[in-house]
């Protein structure tokens, strides 16, 4: 069913290519394609035992009719075509894949032909698609592929060659750039033709002044994303180098890169002394009069005059630096950091003058040759190359995670160094935020305070940046009131007027709110202690008016120091719980899951039914004694103590169950001294213990070490007094009977130490001579004074 369901829709498809014209047909693509979906099984199915002749019939009737469409006459057909064909391809899989041969040479033949920029676009793109499916498969790369690209190659470059436009370039320079890594030997034989492209592309300056006998004729339209594009490539040409010589192309082209900085960064800062070794501009040194460059013998690239076409030459030379960084290689390479250091250290030790004469960055010492209008321009590119560099700063930070670390607190000082001189420009506040962010995330947490110190500045603009909408806002609404009195009129011009400009001040710097959002939370990362309380007040403040969650969450992980010893600081929690209260983050802050933790023992499975019946007998003996029971966390504790001791000592086997001691009366003397144990019965007079007929008397630690009722060490508490006015006081928080004494009970300590029914005549006799010292009850452990 679901077969001839499929057969039904493609027969529907057939028919209505067929019988709509060739210029409606854009119009009914969409259609099309959304019924293409339901035929997968039919297109990918191999023309066998899946599917009957009628099946195999229509699938080859809908390819031969795109065939067709590819060479029709009308730019619309071929469209058509390309659309369909790419649909198709990804529906229906291997199967029809490995038959588009014929496809992929109409496609390479349509590239020659005037269509219009879009439809080439397409047809490039097509043509990546399938060869970059084929790679999964030996056998198609070697019946599609290889044939095929070559031509490919010839035909796109010949397409950009002809001042294509900046989207079709880009496309071509973005498919090369895939291709590029996956085939290095087929593109090793067009290298020549490809690297004339990138040279016109991957530093392009529009602000040229160059007369029009010294310009360089272009045939290419180098916009910002095709320099990208083109940057991307250029760190691909390596691959093409013979096998084992990869790595060092990479360092060689590389390096060739660094060096053509520093060329072109000596004429763009020849308006200052510069204090850099790899300055080629001296002091005293003879300059012309215009700063140009007109031969590039490192990389061959076109001549450029002025200081704006020098800025933009050298920006988009960083922008292949940091290429350079970011794009993956295809064997191991030896980065040259020292040389990277070095080229930052350089561009950001210049940085724009402040105003005020004591500011300490106001220190350059200016070129006397170079006039003031060429000085003036180079403070205005000085923001952009500084930006530039800082992505360089981020790349390297992202791209050797552990061999960049110990530089992270010279990369933290110069950031504050550019950010303090350039703080106004929004693209430099932006491109700092991103890399304090990518550095505080891999080491803030390390960071000396002497480190953390001069970030407060940055601190406090991230929090500005992200309070300014919401305090324009109430100062517009402040500013509407005169004299105490509101003008209706003025205040809803005021409100409007506000409002579209807090939106277009939100619409015109998202990348730098999105930046200063990003940083926020990982400010907390930062030790507290190293933070005033002042900035970290200012912290919390712009995360809870901004609703930032994770920044609050990050905030209730990493808690200020508290400012009194011995008392939390506070949390804002409660607040985050209000802000954010469905956020399953905040759920495991407020209820963590923790495991059960048994409190007793009597809830356990594993006790016999033996026990248990004795336990009852116990507790019912007792209640018709009248004895008053005890708090039962007490008996609960002893009882899974002595339940799991078993010891076979005939004196340990006479003793009473653990509940006959925890339900005994208690003797009022040590009752009152002790209150969280149970105690065997004792006379209720206050004289008991100087009786010399007691029954009942407690006795000292033997001195016996082998004694298996002497504990190794035993806390000595205090001696009690007045023990018979403790036991009768009315206010006591002990509940105790007193009772006759009786032989069969036993004193039980805290540490569940058990002693003998009946002391020894020795131990008795040997606590009688200590007097008053007789009544002192030891528990627990003792010092070495009282051993003995």
């Amino acid at each position: 069913m679901a077969l001839a369901a499929e057969l039904d829709t493609l027969r529907s498809i057939i028919s209505r290519i067929s019988s709509t014209t060739t210029i409606s047909l854009p119009k009914i693509v969409p259609s099309i394609l959304s019924d293409l979906g339901g035929i997968g099984f039919l297109l990918s199915s191999t023309s066998g035992s899946k599917t009957s002749s009628e099946a195999s019939t229509a699938v080859h009737k809908y390819r031969t009719l795109l065939s067709t469409l590819l060479q029709d006459r009308s730019f619309q057909g071929r469209w058509t075509s390309i659309v369909l064909i790419k649909s198709t391809i990804e529906i229906g899989g291997h199967e029809t894949l490995s038959k588009c041969l014929p496809w992929v040479r109409g496609l390479i033949g349509m590239l020659a032909k005037p269509d219009p920029p879009s439809s080439k676009q397409l047809c490039v793109i097509l043509l990546t698609r399938i060869f970059t499916l084929t790679k999964e498969y030996p056998t198609l790369v070697r019946e599609i592929t290889t044939p095929s690209l070559p031509a490919f190659i010839q035909s796109a470059l010949q397409v950009a060659a002809f001042k294509a436009p900046s989207t079709l370039l880009e496309t071509i320079l973005s498919s090369f750039n895939e291709l590029f890594p996956r085939h290095p030997t087929t593109f090793r034989s067009y290298l020549k033709q490809i690297q004339e492209l990138l040279h016109h592309t991957i530093a392009p300056t529009p602000s040229n002044t160059l007369s029009p006998e010294q310009a360089p004729v272009t045939k290419y339209e180098a916009s910002p994303t095709v320099s990208a594009a083109a940057r991307r490539l250029y760190t691909q040409l390596p691959c093409s180098a013979p096998k084992g010589a990869v790595s060092e192309e990479w360092e060689v082209s590389f390096r060739k890169t660094v060096i053509s900085i520093h060329y072109v960064a000596s004429k763009v800062f020849r308006a200052v002394v510069e204090d850099s070794p790899d300055a080629l501009t001296r002091s005293g040194e003879t300059l012309d009069n215009e700063v140009e460059e007109i031969i590039n013998d490192s990389m061959s690239l076109p001549p450029w005059s002025g200081i704006f076409a020098g800025g933009e030459r050298l920006v988009n030379l960083l922008g292949l630096v940091e290429a350079f960084l970011i794009c993956p290689t295809s064997a191991p390479v030896t980065l040259p950091f020292g040389s990277i250091a070095t080229l930052l250290t350089r561009i950001f030790a210049l940085t724009v003058p402040a105003t005020g004469n004591q500011s300490f960055q106001n220190v350059v010492k200016f070129n006397n040759q170079v006039g003031k209008e060429e000085r003036g321009n180079l403070w205005l590119i000085l923001p952009k190359v500084h930006v530039a560099a800082i992505n360089i700063l981020i790349a390297l930070t992202k791209s050797t995670h552990p061999g960049t670390i110990s530089m992270d607190t010279l990369f933290l000082d110069q950031i504050t160094w550019v950010f303090s001189a350039e703080r106004k420009s929004h693209s430099v506040r932006t491109a700092c935020y991103q890399a304090t962010a990518s550095i505080l995330e891999r080491s803030g947490a390390s960071l000396p305070k002497s480190s953390v110190d001069p970030l407060a500045e940055i601190t406090r603009h991230c929090c500005e940046d992200l309070l300014s909408v919401e305090e324009y806002g109430s100062n517009s609404q402040n500013s509407t009131k005169t004299n105490g009195s509101t003008n209706a009129t003025a205040k809803t011009v005021t409100f409007l007027n506000g409002s579209k400009r807090s939106k277009n001040i939100a619409n015109s710097h998202s990348d730098l709110r999105n930046a200063a959002s990003s940083l926020l939370p990982i400010l907390f990362t930062i030790p507290s202690q190293h933070l005033s309380d002042s900035l970290r007040t200012r912290i919390d403040r712009t995360a809870i008016l901004t609703g930032h969650t994770d920044a609050m969450i990050a905030s209730v992980q990493n808690p200020p120091r508290s400012r009194k010893f011995g008392k939390p600081a506070a949390s804002i929690l409660p607040l985050l719980a209000r802000i954010a209260p469905a956020s399953t983050k905040v759920e495991m802050l407020l209820r963590p899951r923790m495991p059960v933790v048994m409190t007793s023992a009597r809830g356990n499975n594993n006790v016999d039914e033996d026990e248990e019946e004795e336990d009852e007998q116990e507790e019912s003996a007792e209640v018709s004694q009248g004895a008053i029971e005890e708090d039962a966390f007490i008996g609960h504790e002893l009882d899974a103590l002595l339940d799991t001791v078993e010891n076979p000592d005939p004196v340990i086997a006479n003793i009473p169950k653990v509940d006959d001691v925890q339900h005994a009366p208690t003797p009022a003397f040590i009752a009152a001294t002790l209150p969280d144990i149970s105690m065997a019965d004792s006379p209720a007079s206050d004289d008991a213990p100087n009786a010399p007929d007691n029954p009942v008397a407690v006795s000292k630690r033997s001195s016996d070490p082998e004694s298996p009722f002497s504990p190794s060490k035993r806390l000595r508490l205090g001696e009690p007094q007045n023990y018979g006015e403790i036991a009768n006081d009315p206010n006591s928080q002990l509940r105790a009977s007193v009772a006759q004494p009786d032989k069969s009970q036993i004193a039980v300590s805290a540490q569940h130490f058990i002693a003998p029914t009946e002391a020894p005549k020795q131990e008795i006799e040997d606590s009688d001579s200590d007097g008053d010292d007789a009544f002192s009850l030891v528990l627990g452990l003792d010092t070495d004074d009282d051993s003995g």
